[in-house]
């Protein structure tokens, strides 16, 4: 299962782009690992800029994995599976 969220998130990377944190709801979330990245496809054609995706495993209190997505420059978590 999964819950769509859809919300803006604070996103710490290292030099070499890997996710290393994130804040949602004020509260910071330690990625442990990226699972997978993917790319979606936009409609270009009406100036729509592609959505970069990345899953993690991140730690707050527990475990869990998240999907995160840039768009433009802002990035937002998409979805918290179970």
């Amino acid at each position: 299962m999964s819950k769509l969220i859809g919300e803006p998130v604070k996103v710490y990377k290292k030099e070499d782009s890997l996710i290393t944190t994130f804040i949602w709801r004020k509260r910071l979330y330690r990625v442990e690992e990226v699972i997978g990245w993917w790319r979606e496809p936009s409609e270009w054609w009406n100036g729509k800029p592609m959505r970069l995706f990345v899953r993690v495993n991140a730690k707050n209190s527990s475990t869990g994995s998240y999907e995160l997505y840039k768009l433009g420059e802002e990035w937002f978590l998409h979805r918290v599976l179970d």
